[in-house]
């Protein structure tokens, strides 16, 4: 299995990050589908192994824990693919703060 990593840095960065997760579901959907339309030939032998198998979701360690746009994201995207969420940047926080902010998301998921 090959190891792709897709960075989508300034995800909800925008003024209006009302739809700001369909281009990453749309990226999503269109590799199953490659992989679908290959399957479905009779040659199969150059079948694209280009699905998203997982997503790592950084989330940022502000304390307050997630923010509504990242429930949302994680809601529309769960279905489509694994979702891990990571807390970025772990290593700033001390134990307790970091068991404390896993609560925190803990209750909000």
């Amino acid at each position: 299995m090959l190891l792709r990593i897709v960075d989508t840095s300034g995800f909800g960065d925008a003024v209006d990050s009302s739809n700001c997760w369909q281009p990453v579901i749309d990226y999503i959907d269109s590799k199953f589908e490659d992989y679908l339309n290959a399957e479905s030939r009779v040659n199969r032998c150059q079948m694209p192994g280009n699905r998203v198998q997982c997503c790592l979701y950084f989330i940022a360690p502000s304390g307050h824990g997630l923010k509504p746009l990242n429930i949302e994201f994680m809601k529309r995207l769960h279905e489509k693919v694994n979702i891990i969420p990571l807390i970025a940047k772990a290593d700033t926080l001390t134990p307790e703060e970091c068991q404390q902010f896993k609560k925190q998301v803990s209750r909000m998921c």
